[in-house]
Order: C-alpha cells, then sequence, then structure tokens
C-alpha cells in the first residue's frame, strides 16, 4: 500500500504524509506518535500545554520558530521540551545551554507544535512579528479536513477571550483543536460559514439554522452534508455544525453495530416481516438513524418500495425515495403521501406527536414494515409512551414487532487495552469474582492516545410474540410489563455487561448509560 501511495504522490506531485493520511483516515498526529513510540520517546500533545513564561524568555523566538522547539514544563532536575526533530543534536544541545538544565525530550506533531509555539509567544508577549492576514477559506477547509481524519461528528466555533476556539466532538467526547491558521478572526470565520448556510450575516442578535454542502479537496475528495446553527452568547456567535452524509449506507452493516448474536438473530427477523413496526429509542446522538439504515440496507433489493421520510436525510440510499421535512411537509404529511406510492417499507425519522404515531401504526397495520424512532429511556417505556400521546393500546399490541432502546459507549482500542483486578464495587455490580479480569483504556498511536477508537451500541430489547401482543392490547403500565415480559425482554445492563467482560468497553462506561438491572435470562 505504501508503494501505491508513493507512486501516486509522485505521479499526483502531492504530500505523501496528505495521501497517507487521506487514505487510511487518521491525522497527522497519530503517524508521528507512533513514530514516538517507535523510537522509545513519549510524545507530547501541545494543543493544551501552558509553557512556563520564565523559560520561554530564554529562548530566541526565532529558535522556536524555525527549529520547532517549545519547553513544556519543569520536571524535577530536567526540562521537558517538545521537539518536531529528535535527531537535530546541535539544536538540542543548544537550548540546553539556554536553559541550564538537563532536556526530557518529547516528539510533537510539526503543524500542532508551530500554532503551540506561536500562541506561547503571543500570550507571554515575547512575539515581536506582525500578525498574518489569515485566508478564511483555506482555514475553514483545515477545519473540516481535520474533522474528517479524526471521524468527529460535530464542530464547535466558539469565541473566547483570546479569540477563535475550534472544539471537535469525536467519539461522544469533544476535543480542542488548534488551526495552523490560528488567530483568525471569529467573526470573520462565523460570516463564512454563515454565507455558505444563506443565513443573515447582519443578523447576530437572534439564533439561526441552516446548512450547506462543502466539498474537500483532494486527496480526500469526499462531500459532506453540514447542518449548521448559530447562536449570540456574550463574546459573540458561535456555530455548532453537524456532520451529515459523510458516509453512504452501504459501508453500515448490521454486525458493525455490536449487537449480541441472539439479539442480532432476532432483529433480522423483525425486519424481514412482511408487516409491522420496529422503534427504535434513545437520545439525540444515540446512533439510533445508523441503527435504521442498517437495517434498511440489509433488507433493501429491487423487489420492494423503500420510501423514508426524515429530518435531515442522514444517509443516503440509491433507489430509495428519501423526503427531507420542513416547513411545508410535515412527518405526517409525507407519510399520507407516502402510502398512496405503493410502499413495501417506510422509515418515519422521528415519531414526534400523536398524528405521525397514528398514521405510521394504521400503516402498520394495512400491511406494511414501518422503521421510527421515539424519545424514551427505556423498551417497556416506549410502549407506555404511545400510549400517553394517544395511541389506541390495541393498535400498539397489534402492529408491535420490536422495540429496541439503545445508547452508545465508546470502544476500547484492541491495541493497548489494559487489563486489571476488578475492585470491590465492581464486583458485586457486575456479579464476578476478583479472579475475573476487565480491561482499561491505556492510550498509544493508533487511539490517538485516547484508549478509545469508535463506538459500540448497547442495546436494550423487547421482541413482541403473540401473547405479549395480547397482553399490551389490553393496557398495561411500564412496570407491569417488564414483569409479564419475562425472556422476551433483555435490559440493557444486561449487554453492557456482556461486553465489558468481552473487554470491548470499560465499567466506567457502561454506568454512564445503564443502571444496574437484570431480567430473566
Amino acid at each position: 500500500m505504501l508503494v501505491r501511495l508513493r507512486a501516486d504522490a509522485r505521479r499526483l506531485r502531492a504530500d505523501l504524509l496528505d495521501l497517507v493520511t487521506a487514505h487510511h483516515r487518521v491525522p497527522a498526529a497519530a503517524l508521528y506518535q507512533a513514530y514516538a513510540e517507535a523510537r522509545g520517546l513519549p510524545f507530547a500533545d501541545p494543543v493544551l500545554a501552558t509553557p512556563p513564561e520564565h523559560l520561554l524568555k530564554k529562548l530566541p523566538q526565532s529558535l522556536m520558530q524555525r527549529k520547532l522547539v517549545l519547553p513544556l514544563a519543569e520536571q524535577d532536575d530536567a526540562i521537558l521540551v517538545a521537539v518536531a526533530d529528535a535527531d537535530d543534536r546541535a539544536t538540542l544541545e543548544s537550548v540546553q545551554r539556554m536553559l541550564g538544565r538537563q532536556l526530557r525530550i518529547a516528539l510533537a506533531e510539526p503543524g500542532a507544535l508551530l500554532v503551540s509555539i506561536n500562541r506561547a509567544l503571543s500570550q507571554s508577549g515575547a512575539s515581536r512579528g506582525a500578525a498574518a492576514e489569515v485566508d478564511v477559506v483555506a482555514l475553514l477547509d483545515e477545519i473540516f479536513r481535520e474533522a474528517f481524519l479524526r471521524r468527529a461528528s460535530d464542530i464547535h466555533l466558539l469565541p473566547g477571550e483570546n479569540g477563535l476556539r475550534v472544539r471537535l466532538r469525536v467519539d461522544g467526547r469533544l476535543q480542542d483543536y488548534l488551526p495552523r491558521s490560528e488567530g483568525a478572526d471569529s467573526n470573520a470565520l462565523v460570516s463564512r460559514v454563515k454565507v455558505l448556510s444563506n443565513l443573515d450575516i447582519a443578523e447576530q442578535r437572534e439564533a439561526q439554522d441552516g446548512g450547506f454542502s462543502y466539498r474537500l479537496p483532494p486527496p480526500i475528495d469526499r462531500e459532506f452534508n453540514i447542518r449548521v446553527a448559530t447562536a449570540p452568547t456574550r463574546l459573540g456567535e458561535r456555530v455548532t455544525m453537524r456532520l451529515l452524509g459523510g458516509q453512504e449506507s452501504h459501508t453500515i452493516t448490521l454486525p458493525d453495530l455490536g449487537m449480541a448474536e441472539d439479539d442480532l438473530a432476532l432483529f433480522r427477523q423483525a425486519i424481514r416481516k412482511p408487516f409491522g413496526m420496529i422503534l427504535l429509542t434513545g437520545p439525540t446522538g444515540s446512533g439510533k438513524s445508523t441503527t435504521l439504515f442498517a437495517a434498511l440496507q440489509e433488507i433493501a433489493n429491487p423487489e420492494i418500495n423503500i420510501m423514508t421520510v426524515e429530518n435531515p436525510i442522514e444517509y443516503f440510499m440509491d433507489g430509495v425515495s428519501q423526503i427531507q421535512t420542513g416547513h411545508k411537509i410535515s412527518f405526517a404529511e409525507a407519510l399520507r403521501s407516502f402510502l398512496r406510492h405503493d410502499p413495501d417499507v417506510l422509515m418515519v425519522g422521528e415519531i414526534r406527536d400523536e398524528e405521525t404515531a397514528d398514521v405510521a401504526l394504521k400503516a402498520a397495520m394495512t400491511g406494511h414494515l414501518v422503521f421510527s424512532t421515539l424519545h424514551t429511556n427505556t423498551a417497556c417505556g416506549t410502549v407506555v409512551r404511545l400510549a400517553d400521546i394517544g395511541c389506541e393500546p390495541y393498535l400498539i399490541g397489534s402492529t408491535m414487532n420490536a422495540v429496541i432502546a439503545q445508547r452508545l459507549v465508546r470502544r476500547l482500542c484492541p491495541h493497548c487495552r489494559h487489563a486489571r483486578v476488578p475492585t470491590h464495587e465492581e464486583q458485586e455490580q457486575l456479579k464476578i469474582s476478583k479472579a475475573t479480569l476487565l480491561y482499561e483504556a491505556k492510550g498509544c498511536a493508533a487511539c490517538q492516545g485516547k484508549g478509545y477508537r469508535g463506538r459500540l451500541g448497547l442495546f436494550e430489547t423487547l421482541w413482541f410474540d403473540s401473547d405479549l401482543s395480547r397482553f399490551v392490547s389490553r393496557g398495561c403500565d411500564e412496570e407491569t410489563l417488564e414483569a409479564y415480559a419475562g425472556k422476551r425482554l433483555r435490559y440493557m445492563w444486561q449487554d453492557g455487561r456482556q461486553k465489558v467482560l468481552r473487554g470491548m468497553t470499560t465499567y466506567e462506561e457502561l454506568v454512564e448509560v445503564a443502571v444496574p438491572k437484570e431480567a430473566a435470562e
């Protein structure tokens, strides 16, 4: 692969590092961290570092910027110094003489290191150069490129006391990112985003929503749909951008979701039934749309007509009619319209009100397979929620095939996860002995030092059969349904417990999204 990328770099006259990061979808920092591990050196991420001002004053500004050297902290009898080239002995000897202490070398990614040096010099008042004009178009390209390489789901642009602050949500957690074009006026970047989103750039005192399509240039050469939301704050407008359509639906498969084998088999049976309803529940960002489209991809074939109503459209499927709702058409109106187009399978992005729920349930009763989502916390709570918004119990019981509540947790990096003895609390909650080892995050180049790579679904499943359908049709509350469901209900804690014991995630991740609860196995 590397040989081919080298040939492509020569042919295209492109930077080899850019081609490698685009092909493997990893940021340059991950490659430098892997190089540091191979050399037996520590790796430093200088983004959040605050170098001591008295150390900065001992080194010439030109030396730090030209040779990419930054003193990070004092450690006992030595000074920790971040460098881009650990083999530049002459520079390291000069720095050691100027600082008057032994050096401990840490390798850093050159681009991030230069930004951190410029920021540190600016904050300490040591920078004497004139501020360069920032190309806002190139800056936005850079931010989107880094978001793609880090597999971020959201980009936050925040005005701060010291200028623009960029944060990326990766695997459900926010992390700071310093663009190489640091120093840009946040107002200029916000205006650029608002122009692309067809928003009013003169209006800065009200929240606005919009969106646009954005294509990253080669070697990535990918197009995204971006959903944009702005809001006024004390220091200026902030922008949150959700990256949508970054992958086609054919890249999603049911086994990738992380369902247990028995649940996966039952889910496949449910989605192949000729009619009925399958509901996915959970908070925003819990992966419901991904699960739905994995299911649609599994059953898609030229013999069936699949139609979807969404807001927004997150995945694109060939041969599927997809409608985005808006001011002129609601979920219920779009769903009624679809019923006149001879559908076999319908997907409703979200049930928000009684009207949409009623149309969806009646479509499921009249011979259509309907997929949808609902914002509830538990699988049994979904049935009660439908009744609360006005749906008749007989409709719910006679149409429901399955209800699945889900959450996302971070997946342990398989390259660096570390086994340990469980604590007393973990032994009690997970019902294990001290001899059972658990795994915890450590951090390596493959996971960019986080200890986690990607996310994993935890599922609470309620499978309907004729007996359970008749019981729900008579009406019931959540506690009664839980007690009656028996083996047809599998709690999220049970699913998460198995994944913790298999080393797929950690106990800390499990307790964030689930409470200890056991049902009949």
